[in-house]
């Protein structure tokens, strides 16, 4: 199959004007432009014209379980009532209800562009209930123990029984302790040495808001209180950063991809570097909580992969990479090469996938979308403006070399 368009953009090498991707099965072989690549005998040539071709976006953390919970809670409120109130939703939702909204989830992050995921799946007992993914998906079972200890290695072995029986499902498995406010050390290093003999990627939450910032670092405020009304030991607060602790006891590891770290001390800095970890923005959840500045130039600076996710519609209005990146470079002033490969190379980077999805090139997963051009795509005819600021759902989407259905998207 010959793909051409208008523009190809490969993100790891320079845009073709005019250029061709061919496709074999689920790789991509060739990538070059249009008059040096030209059709086989007897071979498929898609035409996409005046448009961008460009490898699938990819989200780096999103919790598709919440997609029905959009506008359900008002935003700017303290992230303790925050949390009072989702886990209250949370209790609302039947089973039916987490497998549909995981099903719309996996229909708006593919109108948007997205063919790669890393979601949070909160309710592993859901997993059963499910078709294969329709995207390429890391499923990161969230681990939590701050009301019961309970058989976490029952919890763990039984995970990895279904992880075994599903190797047909395409992406990839993890363990998810929830944040240091609801995940003992203890269960960050269980889910790190099964990450490590399983070789599985692991994510979780940390200092996202600045409640939990004040918790650790100076044993106090809303959420500290909180959680010790819920009977949380809190005798591990008051002795540093929330991300001190974990790497001090070396369950943050090269493995391991990390949401948020919004509030930090300015020795975190070199910590966070030193893990190998990547991080994760979530741009326009930042801006409904009102979090304080991302500290991504610093970030940066040390050298720490920073790629970007949507977060859940609990605290977001999209499920749309585009949306994230036009917030990003608000905020950040960052290029619209930046910000693309933000949430297309880095995030194939912090999922251990480097050459395989977020770029065209030969042997890369035929992982594409296009972007047909309209007026108002972009100031200029920069092509990766035009991707930035497109609002209209791809005319095409691939993953594996097949089409991905939406059933609103143009046929």
């Amino acid at each position: 199959m010959l793909y051409l368009a208008d523009i190809v953009l490969p993100i790891s090498s320079p845009p073709i004007f005019r250029g061709a991707v061919r496709v074999e099965g689920a790789e991509i072989v060739a990538v070059a432009p249009a008059a040096e690549l030209t059709a086989q005998p007897g071979e498929e040539v898609i035409d996409l014209g005046a448009a961008t071709l460009l490898p699938g976006l990819i989200n780096a953390h999103c919790h598709l379980d919440y997609t029905r919970f959009k506008g359900a809670i008002a935003p700017r409120q303290s992230f303790t009532e925050w949390i009072k109130n989702i886990n209250a939703l949370r209790r609302s939702f039947t089973t039916q209800d987490y497998i549909e909204s995981i099903a719309e989830g996996f229909e708006l992050l593919a109108q948007g562009g997205v063919t790669t995921v890393a979601n949070i799946e909160a309710f592993p007992e859901l997993l059963p209930h499910l078709p294969a993914p329709p995207l390429r998906t890391w499923w990161f079972l969230e681990l939590i123990d701050v009301r019961v200890r309970a058989d976490q290695d029952a919890t763990l072995r039984n995970a990895l029984d279904f992880f075994e029986k599903h190797p047909e499902w395409t992406g990839g498995f993890g363990f998810s302790p929830h944040a240091p406010y609801t995940a003992s050390v203890d269960l960050y290093r269980l889910a790190k040495s099964c990450s490590e003999q399983y070789q599985m990627l692991s994510t979780t939450h940390i200092a996202e808001s600045v409640e939990e910032h004040e918790m650790f670092s100076y044993a106090r405020g809303p959420l500290h209180d909180f959680l010790a009304g819920l009977g949380r030991d809190n005798s591990d607060c008051g002795h540093g950063s929330a991300l001190s602790h974990l790497v001090e006891h070396g369950v943050i590891g090269g493995d391991c991809i990390i949401a948020h770290l919004n509030y930090l001390q300015d020795y975190d800095y070199e910590l966070v570097a030193g893990t190998g970890a990547s991080v994760v923005h979530c741009p326009k959840c930042h801006t409904y909580f009102g979090h304080a500045a991302f500290p991504l130039k610093e970030l940066r600076s040390y050298g720490i992969n920073v790629c970007i996710g949507t977060d859940s519609l609990a605290s977001n209005n999209a499920l749309d990479m585009r949306s994230e990146m036009r917030e990003m470079q608000e905020f950040h002033g960052l290029t619209d090469r930046d910000v693309l490969e933000m949430a297309t190379i880095h995030g194939a980077h912090a999922l251990k996938q480097s050459g395989k999805i977020g770029e065209i090139s030969p042997g890369s997963h035929a992982d594409l979308v296009a972007f047909a051009h309209a007026d108002g795509d972009g100031a200029t005819d920069d092509p990766y403006c035009r991707v930035i600021q497109s609002r209209a759902e791809p005319m095409l989407l691939l993953m594996n070399g097949k089409k991905v259905k939406m059933t609103s998207a143009k046929p």
